[in-house]
C-alpha cells in the first residue's frame, strides 16, 4: 500500500498537463483573455483586475471600425 501513493501521484501529472494544454488550446480557440490565476489576482491587486478589464475591452473593439471624420473610400481597409 505504500507503493500506491507515490504511482498516483505520478500519473496525476499527465492529467495535469493534458487538462493544461486543453485550457490553452481552448483559450486560443474561443479568444479568451483572462488568466487561470485572475481570481487569485483580484483578490491580492484589485488594480491588477481593473487593467484586466481594460486590456478586455481593448481586444473586444473591432479595428475595422472607421473613425467620424475618415473619408467613404478609406472607411474599410484589408
Amino acid at each position: 500500500m505504500d507503493f500506491l501513493a507515490p504511482v498516483a501521484a505520478f500519473l496525476s501529472l499527465p492529467l495535469f498537463l493534458a487538462g493544461f494544454a486543453w485550457y490553452a488550446a481552448r483559450a486560443r480557440r474561443c479568444g479568451v483573455s483572462q488568466s487561470l490565476l485572475a481570481p487569485i489576482e483580484e483578490i491580492w491587486d484589485p488594480i491588477a483586475h481593473k487593467t484586466n478589464i481594460e486590456i478586455q475591452i481593448e481586444a473586444e473593439r473591432s479595428p475595422e471600425t472607421p473613425s467620424p471624420g475618415d473619408p467613404p473610400e478609406f472607411s474599410i481597409r484589408r
